[in-house]
């Protein structure tokens, strides 16, 4: 087999429009403010606020606990909100800084703004309010006690 130049010249431009192409179909707010962030967070509905982007989310259930860990990096245990229901966890973080610097002859500015919001639908029903929380390295876990099944304490009634 004899190798063309024009036609590995003719795969490597449909690689590269196929690469171009996806980047430019990932989510918008990857590529930075701006209108496509706002259309980004309106079609995302109520599980997605305008300016954040969804944190890395791991859900796991036990016999006796459902346990939620989650990827905040860059921010601190205080500027993390956490709302735990019976059947979900809200999780709201956001960190804003502006740094001014300013020397003979040289001034910088800079501003950085990281949020993460996400609502995450538990798989059973929680006890919300003895929730437990750790938070390292940027990592949060959270562990939520399983309430009691009602079909479980009706069939024990009824024996």
């Amino acid at each position: 087999m004899d190798w063309n130049i024009i036609d590995e010249m003719r795969r490597m431009e449909e690689e590269m429009d196929r690469l171009f192409n996806t980047f430019f179909s990932q989510s918008p707010y990857q590529l930075g403010p701006g209108t496509a962030l706002q259309e980004q967070g309106q079609e995302q509905g109520k599980n997605q606020e305008v300016g954040t982007r969804d944190p890395l989310v791991d859900v796991q259930e036990t016999e006796t606990n459902v346990i939620v860990t989650a990827e905040f990096p860059g921010i601190e245990r205080d500027d993390i909100d956490v709302r735990v229901r019976d059947d979900r966890v809200e999780m709201k973080a956001q960190v804003k800084d502006e740094v001014r610097e300013e020397k003979e002859g040289f001034m910088a500015y800079g501003r950085r703004y990281l949020g993460f919001y996400r609502v995450i639908p538990l798989p059973a029903l929680v006890q919300s309010d003895a929730a437990r929380t750790t938070y390292k390295n940027g990592v949060l876990e959270i562990t939520l006690p399983k309430k009691e099944q009602l079909h479980a304490s009706q069939d024990t009634a009824a024996d």
